[in-house]
């Protein structure tokens, strides 16, 4: 029987979402299914049809991305990859990748992005790996700052609603501090703080949320956390606080909404997950080895479908330039040699003819782009071809990104 491949219908929807959770190993409810609606865009959503039989799927979120420099750009960010174990090994991926990639390049934006269920699988899409997330844990006990706050303010615990109200302006304003960082519409934070016991870690609570005002009563950083109760063994407190999110306007806003979580009643454990790579509260405690790092693993992926643009996007720290030759194995017509030029200021990006200083994959090229790897890194992992002496450290110092990427929206 043919194959079909097209947008859904309106009508279409629940199908398509089953269809995905199924893919892995799911059985969503409808409120779930509905839940998953609010940031649903149906004229992103792609599917592939055998008769009346839904067998594969994918999607996009339209975001801003911010880029080194504070700058931003919008990306599609791909989610609801889906294809069923019985329509394995007949290229459905490979054509929804091809469609969607047309699609998104056709709406004039010059990067998809995405978080990847297998890491094995994006690669061979042009897709590279930018930033990763780590997952901390700290055992409160005797666990301290090394010196108090600087903060000024004050802290507020508040309900879902006041959070609801306050919490998304402030997270606007702290994500232009990080490469990496997504935009969050209305929809999305409507979700977010729907907060379903589904989507509770096994006991946890449901969040608690804590603001920090400035001077004037104006939020400038929050925390959203779970707890759970531990067995109390020999009568001692042994709870966990749980971090989803920690974010603020400054630092030292976010080392005072830390201290809070190290200081809460009856917890001996804090869980941090999906922080920044070069998370500074190592930094910030009396002793270091209080703060564990349980696991790194990768979490956004660039694909650069416009080079030109998507290099004079972002912003460098260094003033200077150099020519890429960029192989897009995937897409050959976006493929080409191209010379980027630039600083803390602004970057143009344009073809040349001029010899390259570095050959690179575009995928590799999507791992460089938010200063996520060294370009010294790729070289010694054979995966950038140094073809002027010295343009891998060159590279360094043009694509370095300080602080290091971090994305903590999930999608």
């Amino acid at each position: 029987m043919d194959l079909e491949l097209r947008p859904i219908a309106d009508e279409e929807y629940p199908a398509w979402s089953r269809t995905i959770e199924r893919a892995f190993g799911a059985q969503p409810s409808q409120q779930e299914i509905e839940d998953w609606r609010l940031v649903f865009e149906r004229d992103r959503s792609l599917a592939v049809f055998d008769g009346a039989d839904m067998v594969a799927t994918t999607g996009a979120v339209s975001f801003d991305l911010t880029l080194p420099g504070g700058t931003v750009t919008p990306v599609a960010g791909v989610t609801a990859v889906a294809v069923r174990a019985t329509h394995r090994r007949r290229g459905l991926l490979r054509a929804l990748m091809e469609r969607q990639l047309d699609d998104v390049s056709a709406r004039g934006e010059a990067l998809a992005v995405l978080t990847a269920s297998e890491s094995v699988i994006y690669g061979r899409f042009g897709y590279g790996l930018a930033s990763s997330n780590a997952w901390c844990r700290i055992d409160t006990a005797g666990t301290e700052l090394r010196r108090r706050p600087d903060a000024g303010g004050r802290l507020r615990q508040v309900e879902s609603d006041e959070a609801g109200r306050a919490i998304p302006a402030v997270y606007d304003r702290a994500r232009t501090r990080h490469p990496g960082a997504l935009s969050r519409s209305a929809r999305y934070w409507q979700r977010w703080f729907l907060d379903r016991e589904y989507g509770r870690p096994g006991g946890a609570s449901a969040r608690f949320y804590v603001l920090h005002l400035d001077a004037d009563g104006t939020p400038d950083g929050y925390v959203a956390y779970r707890a759970k109760e531990g067995d109390w063994g020999h009568g001692l407190a042994d709870g966990t606080v749980i971090v989803e999110e920690l974010d603020a306007v400054d630092d030292e806003i976010e080392a005072a909404l830390w201290q809070y979580v190290l200081s809460i009643d009856l917890v001996r454990h804090v869980r941090a997950d999906a922080r920044p790579v070069d998370e500074p509260l190592r930094w910030r405690l009396a002793d270091p080895r209080r703060l564990q790092t349980a696991a790194v693993f990768d979490h956004l992926w660039v694909r650069l479908l416009d080079v030109p643009a998507a290099l004079s996007a972002r912003r460098y720290p260094v003033d200077g330039g150099l020519v890429l030759d960029v192989r897009d194995p995937f897409r050959p017509a976006a493929e080409g040699r191209y010379l980027v030029e630039g600083g803390p200021d602004g970057a143009a990006c344009q073809p040349t003819d001029r010899a390259p200083d570095l050959t690179l994959d575009v995928a590799e090229l999507g791992a460089l782009y938010l200063g996520g790897v060294a370009a010294t890194t790729l070289g010694r992992a054979g995966r950038v071809e140094e073809r002027t002496p010295g343009a891998l450290r060159t590279a360094d110092a043009f694509f370095t990104s300080t602080p290091a990427p971090w994305c903590c929206t999930p999608f």
